[in-house]
């Protein structure tokens, strides 16, 4: 008997006649090699290629590790440091670190670029939550310009984590910084994330080795629109009230 996994993270088990599950598994995996090679490709937002500022990042981060693994949590780390904050969906990997903070898109987009450059097979995954409703009331409550932007807030909302490949794939979210939820603890706030799931139980995610066209047309569809660069700079203040808040002894 073999598990195989999906998209919709759903375990599959099969079973097989003697003989035939070593075959199996080797197809399994020599399919997953030749499609390797989308998981280390730039992008137009995936920017590496064109960045030396990503590349040279990456690479000092990695000094001194002995194999992938470490290097991966080097750059794990790094990222998931930078503090979260909202703003576009769609933003270049070189971006996020020159302006060093991002939304979970944009850290996530920088970790996949690091890992890429580092040869580190890194894809995109996207999937629906249900809405941080504590977080935005906290938001709403502290500033009454940003609940008149914001209207009745989402029952759920989108979510972009990496997936890395080192010997199987593995699930990173450094969309949070440590003082962020540090923060979040001490309001009573919490952190856990909680995926939507269909009425079988199955949670839908989208796996991809490009996020340009889904982080453009997320964009397209963002509700707030007018004046969104005040309103996210607003939300951000208040949100590193949550920083500060969690830097304290």
């Amino acid at each position: 008997m073999a598990w195989v996994g999906n998209p919709r993270n759903s375990p599959v088990f099969l079973v097989f006649p003697d003989g035939s599950r070593d075959n199996f598994l080797r197809t399994v995996h020599n399919q997953t090699m030749e499609r390797i090679e989308e998981y280390l490709k730039a992008t137009e937002l995936c920017d590496f290629d064109s960045c030396a500022a990503v590349r040279k990042r990456a690479s000092d981060l990695a000094q001194g590790c002995t194999d992938n693994q470490q290097r991966l949590q080097r750059v794990y780390e790094f990222v998931r440091e930078l503090p979260y904050g909202l703003e576009d969906w769609d933003v270049e990997a070189s971006e996020t670190l020159r302006k060093g903070w991002g939304m979970c898109s944009g850290k996530t987009n920088l970790l996949v670029a690091m890992s890429r450059t580092l040869s580190i097979p890194a894809r995109y995954r996207v999937f629906k939550i249900k809405a941080e409703r504590r977080l935005l009331k906290q938001v709403i409550e502290q500033n009454r310009a940003v609940a008149d932007q914001f209207g009745n807030l989402p029952p759920v909302q989108d979510h972009v984590q990496c997936e890395v490949y080192l010997g199987r794939w593995q699930v990173h979210d450094p969309s949070r910084d440590t003082a962020f939820e540090n923060g979040l603890r001490k309001l009573g706030i919490p952190l856990e994330r909680i995926p939507v799931a269909d009425a079988q139980g199955a949670v839908h995610y989208e796996i991809m080795a490009s996020i340009d066209e889904w982080a453009r047309s997320r964009q397209n569809s963002r509700k707030v629109r007018d004046e969104r660069e005040l309103v996210f700079a607003r939300v951000n203040v208040e949100l590193d009230k949550v920083r500060r808040l969690g830097r304290r002894p």
